[in-house]
């Protein structure tokens, strides 16, 4: 017998697409074409793969399991894999062994400056 898949409906996934443009937004990573595939994530609630060179990140939806799909858990979800946008150019230049001091600290600056931003707006209330 099939297992049970709990995986977001068509109307779900397009309320995902949304809270995707919305965490894209208020990140500013308008530098990104993020799109959502056409085939189910494996053994996740939903992933995320790199096309570097066209600056195309494309996430697929999976079983969320015992999760209920819910707005919370969409947009929670949604986040989780904005973040994983956000911080892949860190995370490659990290990686490459060839990456100079400065182009490591340019990276990381990029992320703090946009983490500062958004966390002192919502600190301070001036949204």
């Amino acid at each position: 017998m099939a297992k049970h898949q709990n995986v977001p409906t068509v109307v779900q996934a397009e309320q995902f697409d949304d809270f995707v443009k919305q965490w894209q937004d208020l990140l500013g990573l308008h530098r990104w074409r993020i799109e959502r595939g056409q085939k189910q994530a494996k053994d996740a609630m939903a992933s995320v793969e790199f096309n570097d060179d066209a600056k195309l990140a494309t996430y697929r939806l999976g079983d969320f399991g015992a999760t209920p799909i819910n707005n919370k858990s969409l947009s929670q979800t949604a986040l989780h894999e904005v973040l994983h946008v956000f911080l892949h150019e860190l995370i490659a230049i990290a990686q490459d062994r060839g990456a100079t001091p400065e182009q490591l600290d340019a990276a990381e600056h990029g992320v703090i400056n946009v983490l500062e931003s958004v966390l002192f707006r919502e600190h301070d209330g001036s949204r």
